[in-house]
């Protein structure tokens, strides 16, 4: 199951807290390959939403703005059975989901609103079309009681009469979903499952609540259920889907057999090349003319205006998904509340599953590596290293990409690795010729140079773990759930291909760049993603050691420099105030930096400010001048990059104009402007109070 809030997938915790997954192509494709049986969409967007993915540096892009224009794009990469449900409220709501690519439709709030609608349906397009959900929470009474609009709403009867009703008016199946249970990972609510299947006759669906793999036959076993579904727990594991599919045959439950890669659906995305030799010439003709400032998006009326976070400094334009609860408070603040809570003896825990995951799987006979451990420079790096070595005993062995972008203090960083902490390193350099190709080619295709950097970080060290038959890798921190509160610190989510192309790469793999500016697949190697295949024999996991271990870099950064000589930058960086964070490569913390800047209006003083604010270390007033000051500063590292590439400075700004985005940006006299979050009153600085 899927939730589709905003036309973004989102993870969900019990009803009330929505964090954004990403793209839903990206994970239906992904789902393709995995030959899923059977998908359920729910839209959970309140009232008429506007479904737009924004950011104009993504591969897949929504054509139009309704539900039916996202369902139209999802049924295009969907090869399983699709069930839609969300905002059905008439046959011709259902007639027009079914002619855009939906295989049955569910029907909740509803069919509350108008119960003929179940009947109706049933006699118009078959039992077999029409599934009834009910979300069922227990009251203070101890009593289950069946909710609608999103769990807001009670219904006057108990869930059970209300599902007999609904089988008897036609429809062919019931989905039962725990709002208490939603986003827990405290498995099925088992009596719940079976009060229900006791009293109906049609199949039977069970939701909300799974955490481990363990809990999918349960649901059926114990529970009762015909069939059981799942929507959290595919966004935070790698495979998810046919390891879940194993443990229940291995349950004894009859299932087609887990089958990896679909002969229909490639895992590498095929990209159209004349299609996307059009995209390129026309962004690049836009730049040389300059015709896109004269588009009426950048009319300042024409969208709503930014917003920011009450409590840190993120905007709503933010590249990082991120949601605002009702009191303005992003994501990223309530996870990092969240984050706070947990006590010593948690993160005790936190550790004890962590070495039970070690026992498991590193080998300790000294025939190979432990882990693999994915270093930059950083003091991440060192922290990681340091916990994985010297606190759990381990023999890693260390990988770097080197995206050749190296300051000189990051370069004795990563080198004095080896050395500090008496272990193997092996660092990956490509090509110097092909890196700038790779630099040019995605500056122009999706405004970052730093592809190649983003994607061999997340490349090189699952590669080289596959191919050592190593498996576990390291990584520090989750960037999204630290950043903007992607997940939960419950989900322990890991490395996954899906997260790597959407995000990191932004839906360009590989396969993209083959045949331009003279690249071929041989030049392309280091950025080739482990197969499925290898992945499922190695048992392969990507870990992020944050979610284990307590994270807060303020406090070990200065434990790295005492224990083992990690040097911070003795020069100011232009666009954040620290002196120890991004320090490794240039372009990160410079000109990457910048452009985001250029795309979303804001840059890494929001990132760094943000995590300040919710450390509780900087007020949101400093957090504010700081941002204001160091956002807009265009760095001088461009002028290194430019002379790497071949290109001009009015050949850069041309180009990097046309990823403006029209809610951020507006033209006023000839000059770009954007509104700036201006320091608030004293009496509403929250990080003060």
């Amino acid at each position: 199951m899927l939730l589709l809030k905003n036309g973004l997938i989102v993870r969900s915790q019990t009803f009330s807290l929505h964090q954004v997954i990403g793209n839903p192509m990206s994970t239906v494709e992904r789902f393709s390959t995995w030959n899923i049986d059977e998908l359920i969409i729910l839209n959970i967007s309140e009232g008429e939403s506007s479904h737009d993915l924004r950011r104009d540096d993504l591969h897949q892009q929504y054509v139009g703005g309704s539900t039916q224009s996202v369902l139209r794009s999802i049924a295009g990469v969907c090869l399983m059975p699709l069930t839609f449900g969300g905002q059905i409220r008439s046959l011709e709501d259902i007639e027009a989901l079914l002619a855009t690519g939906a295989d049955k439709i569910t029907l909740n709030t509803g069919a509350a609103a108008d119960p003929d609608l179940v009947s109706v349906a049933a006699d118009r397009f078959g039992s077999q079309c029409i599934v009834a959900s009910i979300d069922v929470r227990k009251t203070k009474s101890n009593h289950w009681t069946a909710y609608v609009d999103g769990g807001k709403r009670p219904l006057p009867q108990d869930p059970f009469s209300w599902a007999k009703e609904l089988q008897e008016r036609g429809a062919g199946e019931i989905l039962l979903n725990s709002i208490d249970r939603d986003g827990t990972g405290l498995g099925y609510d088992l009596p719940l499952i079976q009060a229900m299947a006791d009293c109906i006759d049609i199949p039977l669906i069970a939701c909300g609540g799974v955490g481990k793999y363990e809990d999918f036959p349960a649901g059926i076993l114990q529970g009762g259920a015909d069939a059981v579904a799942a929507a959290n727990i595919w966004h935070f594991f790698e495979l998810s889907y046919p390891i879940a599919k194993s443990t229940c045959i291995d349950a004894s439950l009859p299932m087609r057999p887990v089958s990896l890669g679909s002969p229909y659906f490639p895992r590498e995305p095929n990209y159209d090349y004349g299609t996307e030799t059009t995209r390129i010439e026309e962004r690049l003709t836009a730049a040389k003319s300059r015709e896109f400032l004269n588009r009426e998006a950048f009319d300042p009326d024409a969208y709503p205006p930014v917003t920011w976070c009450s409590r840190c400094v993120y905007p709503s334009s933010s590249a990082a998904p991120l949601e605002f609860d009702q009191n303005g408070v992003c994501t990223g603040c309530l996870v990092a509340d969240a984050k706070e809570l947990i006590s010593t003896s948690e993160w005790e825990e936190r550790r004890s599953k962590l070495q039970k995951i070690l026992s498991a799987s590193c080998p300790g006979d000294g025939r190979n590596y432990d882990c693999v451990i994915a270093v930059s420079g950083g003091k991440d790096s060192y922290f990681q290293v340091h916990v994985l070595k010297e606190e759990f005993g381990l023999n890693p062995l260390l990988v770097t990409y080197d995206g050749n972008n190296w300051t000189d203090v990051g370069w004795r960083n990563m080198t004095r690795m080896r050395d500090a902490f008496d272990v193997d390193h092996i660092v990956v350099r490509p090509s110097t010729a092909v890196l700038k190709k790779l630099n040019r080619l995605g500056f122009i295709v999706m405004g970052d140079m730093n592809w190649h950097a983003h994607t061999g970080i997340m490349t090189t060290p699952m590669k080289i773990a596959a191919d050592m038959r190593i498996p576990l890798v390291f990584y520090g921190e989750h960037g999204y759930l630290d950043l903007s509160g992607q997940f939960s610190m419950d989900d322990f989510p890991e490395v996954s291909y899906r997260d790597r192309l959407e995000h990191f790469c932004r839906g360009f793999e590989w396969t993209y760049f083959v045949n331009r500016d003279g690249l071929t697949s041989s030049d392309l190697i280091p950025w080739k993603y482990p197969s499925d295949q290898q992945l499922y024999e190695v048992g392969l996991r990507g870990l992020f050691l944050g979610n284990y271990v307590y994270w807060e870099a303020n406090e070990h950064g200065p434990m790295m420099i005492e224990k083992y000589g990690f040097e911070v930058s003795n020069e100011p960086f232009e666009r954040t105030y620290r002196t120890m964070s991004n320090l490794d490569d240039m372009h990160e913390n410079g000109i990457h930096d910048y452009l985001k800047y250029i795309k979303f209006g804001y840059g890494r003083a929001t990132d760094h400010a943000s995590k300040d604010i919710r450390a509780g270390i900087m007020a949101r007033r400093d957090a504010i001048r700081a941002v204001n000051f160091h956002d807009p500063i265009k760095p001088k590292d461009l002028i290194r990059w430019l002379d790497y590439v071949g290109m001009s400075v009015d050949e850069f700004d041309s180009i990097a104009d046309t990823f403006r985005d029209p809610r951020v940006w507006s033209r006023l006299d000839a000059q770009w402007v954007r509104d700036t979050l201006g320091d608030p009153p004293q009496d509403t600085d929250l990080a003060d109070s």
